[in-house]
């Protein structure tokens, strides 16, 4: 089963997303200190909720125990980069580049790239012409799991833009990502899209805790931390 963080006018007060890496140091003699990835990168998430009236406290606490521990999966969504930074209020107006098509926020096509320096280039086509990416940004990829008809979850992920890129005349901008995508996991038919990036992810309970309740109803504050369970 999956669900979907609430998302409530008096939720979310501060947010977190960050890369977790498993990495071991490996020092050299002459004292440089170097580093060997030992596991694939994974996001994870902490969401703190200061006070929510009482209708968001509910839908809080059906959450969380709807969550079961770490048994369910929810898909989780930075809700400071539902859209690019220069986007925010939607791509009205855009246009794929080339067409007459109108832009909602999906790439036609995309591609990954490794550079001699490590660094993942990710390639995306279909853009609007001079379509600008922000530094932070977030590029969601979505594709159905073998036997998501019966009732297991769509697939998702995302990377962080860590450098900003302007699309072509062609619509197809090429930008520097974080963590690198596993394409082991996700297949080249996966969509990418720009529009509501998440990923798959577990609730962490023992970092988490919804707080108390008062009298009225209002939840005085509650604390969600996750971490993204990626999958093929």
């Amino acid at each position: 089963m999956i669900l979907t963080q609430p998302d409530t006018p008096s939720g979310i007060a501060r947010v977190r997303f960050d890369i977790e890496r498993v990495d071991y140091a490996a020092p050299e003699a002459s004292g440089r200190q170097g580093g060997v990835q030992a596991g694939w990168p994974l996001w994870a998430a902490r969401f703190e909720i200061d006070r929510a009236d009482p209708e968001s406290a509910d839908l809080w606490q059906a959450f969380f125990d709807r969550l079961r521990g770490r048994i369910r999966r929810f898909y989780a969504i930075d809700p400071t980069r539902r859209l690019p930074k220069l986007y925010r209020f939607g791509f009205a107006g855009l246009v794929r580049a080339g067409t007459a098509t109108p832009f909602t926020g999906p790439a036609t096509s995309w591609s990954q790239a490794i550079d001699a320096n490590g660094n993942a280039l990710l390639i995306l086509n279909g853009l609007p012409a001079a379509f600008q990416i922000s530094v932070g940004d977030q590029i969601g990829f979505r594709w159905d799991a073998a036997g998501a008809g019966a009732g297991n979850m769509m697939r998702r992920t995302m990377a962080r833009a860590v450098l900003p890129a302007t699309s072509t005349g062609a619509g197809q901008a090429q930008v520097t990502i974080e963590p690198p995508l596993n394409t082991a996991l996700v297949p080249s038919g996966a969509i990418a899209h720009l529009d509501n990036p998440a990923c798959v992810m577990q609730l962490v309970p023992e970092d988490s805790q919804i707080g108390p309740i008062g009298a009225g109803g209002a939840l005085a504050g509650a604390t969600i931390t996750a971490i993204q369970d990626l999958r093929a």
